[in-house]
């Protein structure tokens, strides 16, 4: 058995995809199983696939296209290893990517996932600076893992930079198929709800950004806001009655605005009948005229919120 299996979902990724998977099978410690599921991808990427040579290497497709969150499950259920890393087909990993984990699980084995640092990178493979420091600690509690959620949503931010432990999923279950967007963030909040989380503060991959991504496509904004809504709804539920309301008041300086902004876009656009969405999602989680109010202050005033909880994170 490996210490480590890395799973990759793929669909119609083949501008990327040489690099992605080259950046793998170069790693410095080389002990791990690597599996592939195509999704029915209609470019070159199952040619490309089918013609790589490598016994670490299985590879699976679809015949019919089933979404990340499916794909994700899929390998997981073929897993043999205590440990699995997500992947992506847009995204790099350096050289020592791998070797780090491991040893950071070793070092902190009770975690439920780690996730780590990241250097962002644009279509091209440029690297966009980031001006900011991260001081969020190696060890993350629930209760530092619930503030976070608040501010940011996802605390990973992505998939390609989280390694699950085996043990967790036994716990928490297996990725939500029905969502689109979100299934990720609620992942996390549900591991979280059990284990602590690891956070390894270096880049060992590069995160690329660029248009073609689902989370950047306008469509799937509705399904961003429903789906983040419900996991909020989740993490309400577990949490203390003093984090409630903080996680509250946090929302609606943070994420509700984001929220909020969006369904004024649509207005702007002409798109009624999906800002009449947009405003009835909303008003299901948290009273509409408070976060018009809060919207008032913050985006109309410039008045910046003072959180109470937010300590040594105000990198956020």
């Amino acid at each position: 058995m490996y210490p480590v299996t890395i799973i990759l979902p793929v669909y119609n990724g083949m501008k990327y995809l040489k690099q992605c998977v080259s950046s793998v099978l170069t790693q410095s410690f080389s002990q791990f199983q690597f599996l592939i599921i195509d999704d029915c991808s209609t470019d070159e990427s199952w040619d490309y696939l089918q013609s790589l040579q490598d016994s670490r290497i299985t590879l699976y497709r679809n015949s019919t296209n089933k979404g990340l969150f499916y794909n994700l499950n899929y390998l997981i259920k073929k897993n043999m290893s205590p440990l699995i890393k997500l992947w992506s087909q847009d995204d790099i990993m350096y050289p020592a990517c791998i070797e780090n984990i491991i040893q950071f699980h070793k070092d902190n084995p009770a975690v439920g996932y780690s996730y780590t640092g990241r250097d962002y990178i644009d279509e091209n493979g440029n690297i966009t600076p980031v001006n900011k420091i991260d001081n969020t600690p190696a060890i993350i509690s629930q209760e530092l893992h619930t503030t976070i959620s608040f501010i940011t949503g996802s605390l990973a931010g992505n998939i390609a930079n989280v390694t699950i432990s085996a043990f967790a999923l036994d716990k928490a279950g297996l990725f939500n198929e029905q969502m689109k967007i979100s299934g990720d963030f609620d992942m996390w909040v549900r591991i979280a709800k059990y284990f602590e989380v690891g956070f390894i503060n270096k880049p060992l991959i590069q995160l690329r950004n660029h248009k073609g991504q689902l989370s950047n496509q306008e469509q799937y904004f509705i399904y961003h806001i429903k789906e983040d809504i419900e996991v909020y709804n989740y993490l309400f539920s577990y949490i203390t009655k003093p984090e409630q309301k903080e996680g509250r008041r946090i929302l609606r300086n943070q994420k509700l605005l984001f929220y909020y902004t969006l369904m004024l876009k649509t207005l702007l656009k002409g798109k009624l009948k999906l800002f009449i969405t947009f405003f009835k999602t909303i008003a299901s989680f948290d009273n509409i005229f408070i976060i018009t109010w809060y919207f008032f202050l913050r985006k109309i005033l410039k008045l910046k919120p003072n959180f109470s909880l937010l300590g040594s994170l105000k990198q956020y």
